[in-house]
């Protein structure tokens, strides 16, 4: 084959093969209160989610694909030694989800904000935001969150 059919070729493949990786990719940021004293936090109850700008309270467990990222969270937070209470037990830290997706571009991308509130204070003490750039797969997706998920508890609680 001539180099000159040769190299154009190449290049579509390539550019083809890069637009492809896209999918499935995940970015993760993390942000939290220098003044907050995260040692002092035992507790949490989740005091609702906004799912695409739409409120949702604390105790709608209509959802399974809600209640899976709730589940993520929660696992997290787990690990970090933190019980999971009712609202009414007064817990040290409320926990707010807000979901958005994003279909302006080429690909879908989803964004799960996790917002870590000191109930007492409600002042915001920790936040990550976690986006991916979904595909069709339901479970390759939840996968790839959960994989988000763990990536931004993993300096939770934030050294001092």
């Amino acid at each position: 084959m001539n180099i000159r059919f040769l190299i154009p070729w190449l290049t579509l493949g390539l550019l083809a093969a890069g637009g492809c990786s896209k999918v499935y990719e995940i970015k993760v940021l993390t942000d939290f209160n220098r003044s907050a004293e995260f040692s002092s936090f035992h507790t949490f109850a989740h005091s609702g989610m906004t799912d695409r700008e739409i409120e949702i309270g604390p105790s709608d467990n209509k959802s399974p694909l809600r209640n899976r990222i709730k589940e993520m969270v929660n696992k997290q937070l787990a690990a970090k030694g933190l019980q999971q209470v009712g609202l009414e037990d007064r817990p040290d830290l409320l926990v707010h989800l807000a979901f958005a997706v994003n279909e302006a571009d080429k690909y879908k991308k989803a964004t799960l904000l996790v917002n870590l509130a000191e109930s007492s204070k409600k002042k915001m003490v920790w936040q990550a935001v976690i986006t991916e750039t979904v595909g069709d797969s339901l479970e390759k997706n939840f996968e790839v969150a959960d994989k988000g998920v763990a990536e931004a508890f993993k300096n939770y609680p934030p050294p001092k």
